[in-house]
């Protein structure tokens, strides 16, 4: 490995940009099990990963403008209602260039709050997937889910 190959190793770890991770999903609903399609690339070095991991979350949000005679404040909020995490598999190596992907499961709970939309406020869930990898994770961000 020369001195360039090892700075862009650097880089990678620090930033997550060793792999492109993806995620796809069926549409869901609390209660009932939905599949998780997974894919990563790796970019143009080899990632050594110690785990899959999925992570969701409910998430309530509130988006409005309080009038108060001549002036206006726009207000928003976000509260995380529901958290979980799961591994999908162990500890694996990607090759430069190399993809992969994983099929999972999950469940959000029954008893977790239900997709909504109102006026000002509303409640979903989103999905990140990633591979743990030394330093910054490549991950494929919040992926919002589909109610179904």
């Amino acid at each position: 490995m020369g001195l360039f190959d090892k700075v862009k190793s650097m880089a990678n770890a620090i930033t997550g940009n060793a792999a492109k991770v993806t995620v796809s999903a069926a549409p869901v609903a609390p209660g009932q099990p939905v599949a998780l399609d997974i894919q990563a690339l790796a970019k143009d070095a080899t990632v050594a990963y110690s785990r899959v991991y999925v992570k969701i979350r409910g998430r309530e949000t509130i988006d409005l403008h309080d009038r108060d005679g001549n002036s206006t404040e726009r207000i928003r909020r976000h509260e995380n209602t529901f958290e979980m995490e799961t591994v999908v598999d162990g500890a694996g190596e990607l090759a430069a260039n190399e993809s992969k992907t994983w099929s999972c499961e999950v469940t959000i709970p029954s008893t977790a709050p239900a997709f909504y939309r109102g006026k000002y406020a509303e409640h979903f869930y989103e999905v990140q997937v990633g591979l743990d990898c030394a330093g910054n994770d490549p991950d494929s961000g919040w992926v919002r889910l589909q109610s179904a």
